[in-house]
């Protein structure tokens, strides 16, 4: 049965690498035609509308995504990933991980009452790890990016044209995750969406902190008026400034947080290593019946640990 599950995902690996890198070639030549996705999606449709409702549809966002009680912050956690949801690949990516995980959780687990709980677990924080790190990314890039967005936006403002003409000049010139945001920004605008609403969907869509700044650096200009070119200027720098000051706290915890990684996976690796050098090592821990009992009791000992550990090395500026 081992072996059958061995050959399983050793025939689904060989799927997914081959999937990776037709899609790593396709979208190569895709990003060489356009800009940004969306301006992709608008060279094979001339339907502004629908490409924006498809937009929108496979970041998982509908009428009713922020009316769910219950979904709401997961669905919101995932349209902030800007990963496009394909059903076919889920599955496919779902069956290999879990024969993956089963595999080497068999290796290093022999008792079945902790192997079972591990394996869904690792099932389940597996894809959300993911998530998680992807959404890190695509933010990180769009703050970096915004202060330009910002600068091509003056620009264009300075030269005589209108607030929505300039969002859809960065959507135009700014490559992604910016220039396909300001697209739906520019569509909202475009079918008549207020621009206070159609800038609190663009803050719900891409997380980042920074766009609330942007969106009541508007909304007061739109109240009270204001050189807005002065004002997105000054936003500009001041956007700038809070990513360099991010990225020297960065720098200067960094040494903290590597630690903090390393201590958190070497008691794993200790365990796998000591396993594949001597299988039958850890045997007499299992036979004697407290296995269950000691790796629970240790698991919440190093999850608490772990909590205050990363507390240490991670700072909110």
């Amino acid at each position: 049965m081992t072996l059958l599950l061995v050959y399983g995902a050793v025939f689904i690996a060989a799927l997914i690498s081959a999937e990776a890198l037709l899609r790593g070639y396709f979208s190569t030549s895709e990003r060489h035609r356009a800009v940004n996705h969306r301006l992709s999606l608008l060279d094979e449709s001339v339907d502004r509308r629908k490409t924006y409702r498809d937009m929108l549809k496979e970041r998982g966002v509908d009428e009713n995504w922020r009316s769910l009680p219950l979904m709401q912050r997961l669905r919101q956690f995932y349209t902030q990933s800007g990963i496009k949801f394909d059903a076919k690949r889920f599955v496919l990516y779902a069956i290999a991980g879990a024969l993956v995980v089963w595999l080497v959780v068999q290796f290093l687990v022999p008792s079945n009452l902790i192997r079972i709980p591990i394996f869904v677990a690792v099932c389940f924080l597996t894809p959300v790890l993911v998530i998680w790190r992807v959404r890190a990314s695509r933010m990180r890039r769009f703050t970096q990016k915004l202060p330009e967005a910002l600068d091509v936006a003056v620009r264009s403002l300075a030269a005589g044209h209108p607030l929505p003409s300039a969002i859809a000049l960065v959507a135009r010139e700014m490559p992604d995750p910016v220039g396909s945001e300001f697209g739906l920004l520019s569509d909202e605008l475009t079918y008549g969406v207020a621009l206070e609403d159609a800038l609190v969907n663009l803050a719900d869509r891409v997380g980042v902190e920074d766009l609330n700044l942007l969106a009541i650096s508007l909304s007061v200009q739109a109240g009270t008026g204001g050189n807005l070119v002065e004002i997105l200027q000054n936003l500009s720098k001041t956007l700038r400034d809070r990513f360099m000051l991010r990225a020297k706290v960065k720098a200067i915890s960094s040494e903290g947080r590597i630690t903090a990684i390393f201590m958190s996976i070497y008691p794993f690796l200790l365990y796998g290593m000591i396993k594949a050098i001597s299988p039958t090592y850890f045997d007499p821990v299992w036979d004697s019946g407290y296995g269950p009992t000691v790796v629970a009791v240790l698991l919440c000992i190093m999850t608490v640990g772990n909590i205050i550990l990363y507390k240490m090395v991670n700072f909110e500026y």
